[in-house]
């Protein structure tokens, strides 16, 4: 599935215009207030977060290239989300990290196309920016999960539950391609590839189809695309821990335990872990 005639396909389906970014962020920005509460209302000028969007190339995309289809710096104000402007590239990774069996291909086809994605995505980042401060020591793929949760939650029915099955899929997938389940610390290797891969990711000069063509070709265990492919794996794990942890709270009642969570839990360096070590447990069993 990772060919480039695959990407070729998907860059059709999944250019990003202002028009699409602008809407999804309106739709996504009194949910985000509502959730951040004290956190948003900090922030808010003129009854609105401080936040834009600036669409960009893969040329002149930050040094992400066709990688990182959304980026921000948390601390600048206002914030400008530069977004590209085709993430045909990301969506045929992230699309291929679910699998390719009939249930993971039925619910793809059903929600997995632009105008959801750009909404999860900017749903996920209109949130971090003004969550409170983790003093440098939260982890993408642990405290990142949680606006990447909520942000899917936010979905209607029946296209949330589809979401969170995907990633289910794609989180199970992973744990077995890479045999977390038995690995003696599972926590510490995912510390330790979520610095690897974006190390590796920024100013990755994938600007072109020439560039797209050889990182998808190069399937050796130290490239550039098995690093990419492992972002996705480990966004697909640290979600689905997540929703199986706040499962009995319920999910849907997020405005009951959300807030809680980023004022405590959340801000300590090893939230999510015991989430994700049980996950992984019930994958052994």
């Amino acid at each position: 599935m990772l060919t480039f005639s695959a990407y070729q396909r998907f860059a059709a389906d999944f250019a990003v215009d202002r028009e699409l970014i602008r809407g999804c962020m309106a739709a996504c920005e009194p949910l985000v207030i509502e959730a951040l509460s004290v956190y948003a209302q900090r922030a808010l000028w003129r009854g609105s977060l401080p936040v834009y969007p600036r669409l960009t190339t893969p040329q002149d995309n930050g040094g992400w290239g066709h990688l990182m289809p959304l980026w921000f710096q948390p601390h600048e104000r206002p914030v400008p989300f530069h977004t590209l402007d085709n993430w045909g590239l990301f969506a045929l990774v992230y699309r291929a990290s679910f699998g390719d069996s009939p249930e993971a291909q039925e619910l793809a086809a059903r929600v997995f196309h632009v105008q959801n994605l750009v909404r999860l995505v900017a749903g996920a980042d209109m949130l971090i920016p003004f969550l409170p401060s983790t003093q440098g020591q939260g982890y993408f793929f642990r405290h990142g999960m949680l606006p990447f949760l909520l942000s899917i939650l936010w979905f209607d029915e029946p296209t949330r539950t589809d979401w969170l099955r995907l990633h289910e899929l794609g989180a199970r997938r992973f744990v077995q391609e890479r045999q977390l389940a038995a690995h003696p610390d599972p926590i510490t290797w995912l510390a330790e590839r979520e610095f690897a891969i974006f190390a590796r990711l920024e100013r990755n000069s994938i600007h072109h189809d020439r560039e797209v063509a050889a990182f998808l070709s190069d399937t050796s265990p130290d490239s550039l695309l098995h690093l990419y492919r492992d972002l996705f794996g480990a966004l697909n794990l640290g979600v689905t821990a997540l929703a199986h942890h706040y499962q009995p709270k319920p999910l849907d009642a997020w405005r009951t335990w959300f807030y809680q969570e980023i004022s405590f839990p959340y801000r300590l360096p090893e939230y999510a872990a015991d989430a994700i070590t049980a996950f992984l447990n019930q994958a052994h069993e």
